[in-house]
Formats: C-alpha cells, structure tokens, sequence
C-alpha cells in the first residue's frame, strides 16, 4: 500500500490554498475538473530505462474575460520505474558497503543456500500547477482551450530489494523458501516546471463536459540543486480524461 508522508503534502495542500484564495478574490469560478491521466515521460535520466505513471487530481478553473480563465490544477502521478542496476545506482551504503558482500559469504559457505534478488522502484509525485486559458468554440456544445502553465511538485522515490531465498536439504529432499523485502531510504525533494497543453471538452448536460487533453510539461530547475540532480526525467507528455462540473 502506497503511504504518502504528510510532510510532502502539507505544502502543497498550502500552496493551493494561497493560490486559491488569492485567485477566488479576483475572479469567478467556472467549473471544478475531476480527472485521471497517464504519463510517459520522455528525455529520461539517470540510466532509467522504463518509466511511466498513472494518477489524478482536480482542476479549479475561474473565469476572468469570457474566453480567458485562470486556474489551479492539483494531483497525485504514481511512476513505476525500471532503471539499469538500480539497486547499486541508488546509492545505498548498507547495500553496496555491507550486505551484498554478506550475501555472496553466505552463497560461498553454504551451497545448500540459493537466492534471487529483484527490485522494485516507485516514484510518488504531487504536482500544483498555475495555468491560463484560452478558449475557442468552433460548434455548438464543443470547447477547444490551450493552455500555458507553471507550478512546482513534491516528489518521493522508493526503493526496496525482493529477496527470494531457497535452503534445500537434500537428504529429505526438501526445500524451504523464503521472502522478503529491504526498504533503501528514499530520495525526496521539489522540483519547478512548466508546461503547454491543449484539451477538448463537449457538452453533455447543461453543467457538465467531459474532457480530454494533453499536455507536455518541462521540469526546469529545483528549489534544491541536489533534488533536480536525483529526479529521473527532464519531460514528459501526459494524457488526460476529466469530468468538468460547470458554474
């Protein structure tokens, strides 16, 4: 089960409040987004070799001309990531300082002793993006808007070692086999970014669209050199499908 610190989501809970209020003093509100998306990042890092997402959120839009809206755009994205010798590459002291050597000593003292090991690595991010939008209407009940947005996301890497051990007894012909997992520490930090978009919304019933959009997001810089140095991808392109609840 995916436990995500409330450390990592305080800020951003924060920061969407600011915004909002800021923004709902301004402005009036035109419609709250439900959504869900699949990301696939692109110019990866690290020597990540496979990384894609899946996640969601909500998109707060208010109205600020009759084509122009401003809004704030929260979720969560959680990243399966698959990337070359990973558990070594994570730079994890205990690992590479201490218990692979013990796991080779034992394999070496007893040949009765087999194991074998996998990892798994997880990203979760919460981004909160600021976007302004422009939108067309080339037919009835029909929507297009482009977008430019900014904001900032809260990322957590983890990592853990599957270990499968298997002690045979030959003189009972037996076998016993046993699993478990070593959690790394995990590497945490913000990250800025800004992206462009465009999304298609039909009209379904007088206040609700449904939606689909794309967006291509760049990740610029970091708050923290070292947290933009330990994120593994510099852009991606997400799509995403939403139910749009109009005021």
């Amino acid at each position: 089960m995916t436990r995500i610190s409330a450390r990592r989501i305080l800020p951003a809970a924060l920061l969407c409040a600011t915004l909002l209020m800021s923004i709902n003093a301004a402005a009036q509100l035109k419609a709250i987004e439900v959504y869900t998306h699949y990301a696939n990042p692109f110019a990866k890092r690290l020597a990540v070799e496979h990384i894609n997402g899946v996640g969601g959120g909500v998109d707060i839009t208010y109205a600020l001309a009759e084509r122009v809206s401003i809004g704030i755009r929260g979720g969560y994205v959680l990243y399966s990531i698959d990337q070359t010798d990973q558990l070594v590459g994570w730079g994890w002291s205990f690992w590479n300082d201490r218990y692979l050597n013990k796991i080779q000593a034992d394999m070496r003292a007893d040949p009765s002793l087999t194991s074998v090991i996998g990892s798994v690595q997880k990203m979760d991010l919460i981004p909160v993006a600021l976007h302004l939008d422009y939108a067309f209407v080339p037919a009835e009940k029909f929507v297009i808007t482009p977008s430019v947005a900014g904001g900032v996301s809260f990322y957590t890497r983890r990592l853990y070692a599957d270990e499968t051990w298997t002690k045979t007894f030959a003189a009972a012909n037996y076998s016993f086999t046993y699993n478990f997992r070593n959690f790394a520490p995990a590497k945490k930090g913000t990250i800025v970014h800004a992206g462009i978009g465009c999304m298609l919304q039909y009209r379904v019933f007088s206040d609700v669209d449904v939606s689909v959009a794309a967006k291509y997001t760049q990740y610029v810089s970091s708050v923290n050199q070292a947290a933009y140095a330990a994120f593994p991808f510099e852009n991606e392109m997400d799509v995403r499908l939403g139910v749009d609840f109009l005021y």
